[in-house]
């Protein structure tokens, strides 16, 4: 019997992933027409390319790798992925040991495998329990952590992570955290807002760069699917995964509709 189980996170309105961040443009849903006044109803949504569950591709740091609609989109249906449990509660890092433990030695990590990362922190709707908590408090790998798992992955031939963290590496630790997040919200209105936009050009690289330098690794290598759940529901070590993202043709990444096979 096949079960199938969806590792997406939803998308609404206040929802915290892709709603914390300076460049973070929020999930917004609006009725253009109502059932009530018109006889139908037809929804208005904006949203930008990392909310919620999300593909992340090398086009993230270089303009010369592919976008969205430049893929094949065959490599992500029905791909090998093998689970690995790395338990990390909130903040905590995931570190070079961990890849060595974990990892290295799995005896079901096959050549080629996407590599499924379960921290648990995708687990239980947390989303919704903590809001913007669960982003800016989210586990996430060390750079020494990020580098570690890209050299392992490059052995063993290896494209794709896809992990329940609700972001991959550093999570703005020197700058963008203190700068903007850990400001009260009324004090940082998001994108569009002229607030964020002044603060974006003033953000150069030289900030953004260590602030998430955990991330460049796994972004120069491959392909990164983030801010899984549900991954708890998933009960064989190996399973098919399918993961479709929005088709934006020219976008550098995008939102994407997961789901694991069990068969």
């Amino acid at each position: 019997m096949t079960k199938v189980t969806n590792l997406t996170l939803p998308l609404y309105p206040g929802m915290p992933v892709g709603n914390v961040w300076a460049w973070d443009a929020p999930f917004r849903q609006e009725s253009i027409v109502t059932l009530e006044d018109n006889g139908v109803r037809i929804d208005a949504l904006s949203l930008h390319s990392e909310t919620g569950t999300r593909l992340m591709m090398a086009a993230t740091i270089d303009d010369n790798a592919p976008s969205i609609g430049q893929i094949d989109l065959h490599k992500f249906v029905n791909r090998d992925a093998v689970v690995i449990d790395i338990p990390k509660g909130a903040e905590e890092e995931i570190m070079p040991e961990d890849i060595d433990q974990f990892v290295v030695d799995d005896p079901d990590y096959k050549e080629g495998d996407i590599v499924l990362i379960r921290t648990g922190w995708g687990n239980g709707r947390r989303y919704e329990k903590m809001g913007d908590d669960y982003a800016i408090r989210t586990p996430h790998f060390s750079e020494a952590g990020s580098l570690r798992l890209t050299e392992v992955m490059k052995a063993k031939g290896s494209d794709t992570v896809a992990i329940d963290v609700a972001y991959v590496g550093s999570c703005g630790w020197k700058h963008m955290k203190k700068e903007w997040v850990d400001l009260p919200k009324w004090q940082r209105p998001p994108y569009p807002s002229e607030t964020a936009k002044i603060y974006l050009k003033n953000y150069t690289k030289d900030k953004s760069w260590p602030d998430w330098a955990a991330s460049w690794p796994l972004h120069a290598h491959g392909y990164i699917i983030a801010a899984l759940c549900n991954l708890d529901q998933i009960t064989r070590k190996r399973v098919k995964l399918t993961a479709l993202p929005l088709f934006a043709r020219d976008c550098i990444g995008a939102p994407v509709t997961v789901v694991a096979i069990e068969d």
